[in-house]
């Protein structure tokens, strides 16, 4: 497998959730060919990005939240060079015109079916003049811009913008975990290096997190009535801090894993926590953050990019706990245990959105990574299935993607249906 092309397309920096990460960039790609600033914004999302923008703060904003108002931030003064982390510099002024545009009733939006899971159309409209851009397939995958009803942008033709998953992840779907522990072990230099700047990224921001109470302060409280020398409790605490910030809309980046920010911050805190007090080697953190996220890669190849299910929790928690056993000089056998130890507790914790709950999700996630170690490395090992949970990596992908995909089709319908049912002073409903 091309390790390169994965880390490079699975595991990059993100400003904020990367939905609404993904509207302000597509807004501000549309805004490019504008004359001016748009005097109305209409929004067609697919259903998980109207899920995933609705409630999540935006980065750099004073508590300013969804879809929307990403939208007119980034039409005013994103720059879509950057991709998803376009709002970097916007400031005050924009802050306060794309308020205004809300208050004004100039932003709307609606839900659209049989779309790809991740699918944001921005129509930007001011006098004389309408431009439409569209993001698909991935969260920084411009596909089109069309102004005045003619094209004048055409993405590149890619393996995921056709509905076939690129190559790399069909190779990763086909290995077992053996070759998964294999793999992770044969990073090059250039490799580690990027893993260990992604490690040291979302310490950063876990740590600002533990320095005052952000979001629901989900972290920070954990931590202060924690016995540092608890390692689980304060993985926990780290992880839910970092999460905390980041769904508060902090202005710092993240690496995400597998296109999500919360996934890279689940993936990659626990076992660089467990590296820093277990005083292992920078190879060795490097190896356990590449098992992490081809666990987790894997898990979501199998369940697409945006479920039913919490990722977070399922894939993302899966690979921190198989990165954990790898640091704690587990077999692959023990690591492939940690990670079905993972799955039986967490499996059925439904994704309802980007909020800032989400933080107590990635903190459950993070502190049970560690119980699977723990049980995988001193306990009895699972030598039958449990469930629809057993011992092999690749039976449980393949029975999580069913019961993601399959089992829970309805959920997300549900979702939407009490979200909109929900008071909500930031978006106005969707037409679904």
């Amino acid at each position: 497998m091309d390790l390169h092309a994965f880390f490079n397309n699975e595991v990059k920096p993100a400003l904020g959730c990367t939905e609404p990460g993904a509207v302000a960039f597509a807004a501000s790609a549309g805004a490019s060919y504008l004359a001016g600033p748009p005097r109305h914004i209409h929004l067609r999302l697919s259903a998980n990005i109207y899920k995933n923008g609705q409630s999540v703060g935006i980065p750099g904003t004073p508590g300013l939240k969804g879809n929307l108002l990403a939208a007119a931030l980034g039409a005013l003064g994103g720059q879509h060079k950057k991709g998803l982390q376009s709002l970097e510099n916007i400031d005050k002024d924009c802050i306060s015109k794309a308020s205004e545009m809300l208050m004004a009733g100039s932003l709307t939006q609606e839900v659209l079916q049989d779309t790809p899971n991740i699918y944001v159309e921005v129509e930007l409209i001011r006098q004389g003049e309408s431009v439409t851009a569209v993001v698909a397939h991935t969260h920084d995958n411009l596909v089109e811009i069309i102004r005045n009803k003619q094209i004048v942008f055409e993405g590149q033709d890619c393996e995921s913008g056709s509905g076939r998953l690129p190559t790399y992840l069909n190779e990763l779907m086909r290995m077992n975990f053996a070759q998964l522990w294999e793999l992770a072990g044969s990073i090059n230099s250039e490799d580690e290096a990027f893993l260990l700047k992604g490690a040291e990224m979302n310490m950063q921001v876990a740590e600002k997190g533990l320095s005052k109470p952000w979001g629901l302060g989900s972290g920070f409280v954990t931590a202060e009535n924690t016995n540092c020398n608890d390692l689980g409790l304060m993985i926990r605490a780290w992880s839910a801090a970092a999460a905390d910030v980041r769904m508060d809309g902090g202005q710092w980046p993240v690496m995400s894993s597998a296109g999500s920010g919360n996934h890279g911050l689940t993936a990659i805190i626990p076992p660089a926590l467990a590296a820093r007090i277990w005083e292992k080697s920078d190879r060795e953190l490097a190896e356990a953050l590449a098992l992490s996220h081809l666990v987790t890669g894997a898990v979501k190849a199998k369940t697409g990019r945006l479920t039913p299910v919490c990722g977070c929790s399922i894939a993302a928690g899966a690979g921190a706990a198989a990165a954990l056993t790898r640091l704690a000089q587990g077999s692959p056998a023990q690591a492939e245990q940690a990670s079905a130890y993972v799955l039986s507790s967490v499996l059925g914790m439904i994704c309802d959105g980007a909020k800032g709950t989400c933080a107590l999700k990635v903190g459950t996630a993070a502190g049970e990574a560690y119980q699977g170690m723990l049980l995988a490395t001193k306990g009895k090992p699972m030598t039958s299935q449990q469930g629809i949970i057993g011992p092999d990596f690749t039976g449980n992908t393949t029975a999580v993607g069913e019961l993601s995909g399959i089992g829970f089709a309805a959920v997300d319908a549900v979702i939407l249906r009490l979200l909109d049912r929900a008071p909500s002073g930031t978006t106005q409903n969707p037409t679904c």
